[in-house]
């Protein structure tokens, strides 16, 4: 499978609605620049006699990492949002203008962004009323053993509220870290409101939408 280098246009929904003054475009060219930086990683790394990057991470670094690559990227392109430098800070992406600063440890306006390899059942720390950005992805040995470069298969956005989320605390001597998953409501939120999806990689009543509107 060749290595890809863009969003497919075919498969790019022009009807989605973003926030912020983001645009598809904007999003597109965001995740061009992802591919091209993380090709580039690989190819310096497999060239050096190293194994590639997502053989070299676990599956949440390599996310953690196709996160931070996203939002900088937005970040770069976008002409109303910029990025979120404070460590660990809420949401990932800022409205230019809206804060005194660009470290924000928990702010009201923003996008949040996450990068998935999972179909569903996303996570984050805490409850949140946000919009979010989610980019799923397939890469490496697939369940048909075929073995493919980092690929973008869906993109989601939505305006989640708390209701849109369950959390799991600690209990007693737990280490567990505390986590908050989407529940069904904010999963079909985000799917209603594709950006962008493959053909085959859409789930339940999705999974046949791009020929809605065609």
């Amino acid at each position: 499978m060749e290595r890809p280098a863009q969003l497919n246009p075919k498969f790019v929904n022009r009807k989605a609605s973003l926030p912020y003054e983001l645009t598809i475009d904007e999003v597109s060219k965001a995740v061009s620049e992802t591919y091209r930086l993380f090709n580039g990683l690989n190819n310096f790394l497999t060239t050096s006699d190293f194994r590639p990057l997502e053989e070299l991470l676990l599956g949440n670094s390599l996310s953690g990492i196709l996160s931070e690559f996203l939002v900088k990227n937005i970040a770069r392109v976008s002409h109303s949002l910029v990025a979120n430098l404070k460590v660990g800070g809420h949401p990932d992406l800022l409205p230019k203008g809206h804060y005194n600063s660009n470290l924000i440890l928990k702010g009201t306006e923003g996008i949040e962004v996450k990068s998935s390899i999972q179909k569903g059942g996303w996570q984050g720390h805490n409850p949140e009323n946000c919009w979010l950005l989610v980019f799923r992805y397939i890469v490496g040995k697939q369940d048909d053993d075929q073995v493919v470069p980092l690929t973008f298969v869906e993109i989601l956005c939505a305006k989640l509220t708390k209701k849109d989320w369950s959390f799991s605390g600690r209990k007693g001597a737990s280490r567990r870290t505390p986590t908050a998953s989407i529940t069904t409501s904010g999963v079909e939120k985000l799917r209603a409101n594709y950006v962008y999806r493959l053909p085959d990689f859409g789930v339940g009543r999705h999974r046949d939408i791009l020929s809605e509107n065609e």
